[in-house]
């Protein structure tokens, strides 16, 4: 996140992209031990730093880099390995009891020898994440080479994110489906490994700090118990479905399926956010019935753009787009009412406006639009038209 100040913009490994440091500017290192040095200060009885290190797309752009990978003959991938080393070796030498944690998907293609020769393993556990539903994206023997090099390794699953950067509910199916992949990949491969130290379970609340936030915690607080409850008993049967709902105060199974979108469901939840997971299944549904109203033979057939920039409508036809337009418009402005009070409980009050402000506020303009046009047309519709001038 830090790349995106302007203060700190030239330490871009890409001037225009602020997702990658460069590592060999001189200014990098004093910038990150800074950040660690701030973390460990506040976590003092913390005995792991976990310290990122993947995505790293844009590694070896810039000139700095390109003419010290030409000198030393390095690689991008020796050059990743030399940033790794350089950052962990000055953790352990200040932070003696800190054991470290780093993403994998940099080392993943990196081969065996050099991982070795830079001894990597002796410094950092690697977290494995992978956050597919039925099969994983993984190179073939990479198990292998990391048992190898690590002693243990750790792995990452994902109970919210991960599926799309606006969603609103979590798939909660996908993320089970998840987690009963981890537990046969961790079967399978758990024995070349001295030891595997845990899994963490990542919830994403935005893609990055230039996207919009995906699903609110509260409303992810269901998807959450029950991956808690796939991996505490190691399966996921009806009796566990059946058991996390009735401990979240639900009347019935959790719906673990995005679609259809759940119904609207009574006040019985007992779980810290629950009315905030009330109103965005609500919201949800708004938004499949305004779609619906887009898709309907009425606005596509007799209320298309074509038709209204002639004001050559049926007022029968726009009447029957108005009503459940008006309708949509009415909920929609009651929800958002609530909906802020009630996230008012939760967040500051920034990151209301922005969820609000992203989501609810564009559709309610889309509808009033909708519903003045619909009125307009109406208007003209009463007035006596010379059909000469419409041209098909």
């Amino acid at each position: 996140f830090v790349l995106k100040h302007d203060e700190h913009r030239m330490l871009r490994e890409v001037d225009l992209y602020p997702n990658a440091l460069c590592p060999t500017h001189p200014d990098s290192f004093s910038l990150v031990a800074t950040l660690i040095e701030q973390m460990l200060e506040l976590h003092q009885n913390d005995s792991y730093l976990h310290i990122g290190a993947d995505e790293v797309w844009h590694l070896g752009r810039c000139p700095r880099c390109q003419d010290f990978m030409d000198t030393q003959k390095m690689s991008t991938s020796d050059l990743f390995l030399m940033w790794i080393l350089k950052v962990a070796r000055w953790i352990k030498k200040e932070y003696p009891g800190i054991n470290l944690i780093m993403w994998d998907d940099m080392i993943r293609s990196i081969p065996l020898e050099k991982l070795k020769n830079g001894r990597i393993g002796d410094l950092v556990e690697p977290m494995l994440w992978q956050y597919h539903a039925r099969k994983f994206d993984l190179p073939e023997g990479m198990f292998d080479r990391y048992a190898a090099v690590f002693s243990g390794v750790w792995v990452a699953s994902a109970f919210k994110g991960a599926t799309g950067s606006t969603q609103f509910m979590p798939p909660i199916q996908h993320h089970i489906n998840n987690h009963m992949m981890w537990l046969a990949t961790l079967a399978e491969h758990k024995q070349q490994f001295k030891k595997l130290k845990g899994i963490t379970f990542t919830g994403w609340q935005r893609y990055d700090h230039y996207a919009v936030l995906c699903e609110l915690l509260p409303v992810s607080v269901p998807s959450l118990c029950l991956c808690l409850r796939v991996i505490m008993e190691e399966a996921f049967t009806e009796a566990d479905h059946l058991h996390v709902s009735q401990k979240l105060g639900f009347s019935s199974l959790i719906n673990v399926s995005p679609f259809p979108r759940p119904q609207m469901i009574e006040q019985g939840m007992t779980f810290p956010g629950h009315k905030v997971y009330i109103g965005v299944q609500m919201w949800s549904n708004f938004v499949c019935k305004y779609q619906s109203i887009s898709n309907s033979e009425g606005m596509l057939g007799w209320f298309s753009d074509y038709l209204r920039a002639r004001n050559f409508t049926n007022p029968v036809q726009v009447e029957s787009i108005m009503n459940p337009i008006h309708e949509l418009l009415q909920n929609l402005t009651e929800l958002k009412s609530h909906m802020m009070s009630w996230m008012l409980e939760i967040y500051y009050e920034d990151t209301v406006e922005e969820w609000l402000g992203c989501f609810v506020d564009p559709l309610l303009d889309k509808l009033k639009h909708i519903l003045e046009e619909c009125k307009k047309q109406i208007l003209i519709g009463g007035r006596v038209r010379d059909y000469k001038k419409i041209d098909f």
